[in-house]
């Protein structure tokens, strides 16, 4: 076949689509629908998998906390020591956090203020890294903190732009606060402490930099009111990371009424949170595109009879099965394509703009205040298997009708 005659194929195919433009708004709506439901799924999924696997360079090895009645209870200070000892443990730090319910402008939030054992931090180049105003809390800081992105903004810390845009719009800067500020925590359980803001977490990890306030380990037992023997839990660090479920299994055979869990668990209790809220609109999706290939299988399979007056008279000049057959293809083809870019987009937009009306599902239960933005990636593997979800099902459903327009006899067609 020549170059000229496949693209009068592909004109025919596109002049087809705008003569019978019902038609065609019959199946690029609700594809345009269900690919917008399907791409902004995939693209916070991604972000909530990206989010937890750079999170994941933050966590120890290995996680032990204690267990009382089924339930999570302090970890005592004793089993230290004893975990030290085990075969390829190289540091065990005890770690103090809770969360804090607030009230702040009238809006209930609940952070998470967490200790750390200053003097000995496990990832202190990472957490420096990851201070985006300020610096990181030194040996020997007390009643110092270093507050979340999200809970800087809550508290009126200037998170980068914030002096220079209220300069802009003539807003009084004073109110403004900066690193070295104070701020005064008091929560309805009635645990209060002062700290001085010594840095400020970027806005890269979302899941932890909305609702985290860092403090020494002393200043954490302090203000939760814990004894200098316990702990929240106790942070395992291994030799080899390719050692942490022999370690993980020896701790959990040698401390009774201990919860152990590596990184690599967490990591997926992370993924998994959001995987069960995808669930729903992936059956969402599911439904829809096989109610979108029964629609598209009942239009593809309609010939009326100007459309098998135009096959006949197309056969007559010349035209060849295969040719008729490639002509509906190619409708198929630009239906799912134009279908599925403009849903794809869509998608994103809804993405990008925080899943506006749902975005409480999509979180789950944490409840953060500025609001927490839902996390969003996309990459050339998630566009891929768009497109093929998109346009390989419609194609497909559009060929047994398109074999059955091409077998049309022209005689018959033409004298109906």
């Amino acid at each position: 076949m020549s170059l000229i005659k496949q693209i009068n194929i592909c004109l025919m195919a596109a002049e087809n689509l705008r003569r019978f433009r019902a038609k065609t708004i019959a199946i690029i709506v609700p594809l345009i629908i269900t690919m917008a439901v399907s791409s902004f799924m995939m693209f916070t999924r991604g972000g909530f998998i990206k989010d937890a696997e750079i999170a994941k360079d933050f966590l120890a090895d290995i996680t032990v906390q204690g267990i009382k009645a089924g339930r999570v209870e302090t970890v005592s200070l004793d089993i230290k020591t004893k975990i030290e000892k085990i075969s390829h443990v190289k540091h065990v730090f005890p770690r103090v956090w809770g969360y804090i319910p607030l009230n702040i402008d009238g809006v209930d939030i609940s952070y998470t203020l967490m200790g750390l054992d200053i003097d000995h931090l496990p990832h202190g180049m990472k957490l420096l890294k990851a201070i985006q105003d300020g610096y990181c809390l030194m040996p020997g800081d007390r009643k110092k903190a270093i507050l979340g992105y999200g809970v800087a903004q809550s508290f009126g810390f200037d998170v980068g732009d914030s002096i220079d845009i209220a300069k802009k719009f003539g807003v009084d800067v004073k109110d403004i606060k900066r690193v070295g500020d104070k701020i005064e925590i008091e929560d309805m359980l009635g645990n209060h402490g002062e700290f001085e803001v010594a840095g400020i977490f970027n806005n890269k990890v979302q899941i932890y930099s909305a609702d985290l306030i860092l403090v020494s380990n002393e200043d954490a037992r302090e203000f939760f009111g814990y004894n200098k023997n316990e702990a929240s839990d106790l942070l395992v660090y291994v030799d080899d990371p390719v050692y942490a479920d022999r370690v993980a299994f020896e701790i959990t055979r040698l401390f009774e009424n201990t919860r152990v869990m590596t990184s690599k668990a967490l990591t997926n209790l992370v993924k998994e949170a959001f995987g069960r809220r995808g669930g729903t609109f992936q059956a969402m999706w599911l439904i829809m595109l096989f109610v979108l290939l029964l629609l598209v299988w009942a239009q593809s399979a309609h010939i009326s009879v100007d459309v098998s007056k135009e096959i006949g008279i197309l056969k007559a000049v010349g035209w060849q099965t295969g040719d008729i057959i490639k002509l509906k293809m190619i409708e198929s083809l630009i239906c799912g394509l134009s279908g599925s870019i403009l849903g794809i987009l869509i998608g994103c937009v809804y993405a990008l703009m925080g899943t506006p009306g749902i975005s409480g599902y999509c979180l789950g239960c944490a409840s953060v205040y500025p609001k927490f933005p839902v996390p969003v990636s996309c990459d050339l593997g998630s566009l891929f298997i768009l497109f093929l979800l998109g346009v390989v099902p419609i194609t497909v459903v559009s060929a047994i009708p398109a074999w059955l327009a091409g077998t049309i006899d022209p005689d018959e067609a033409i004298r109906s």
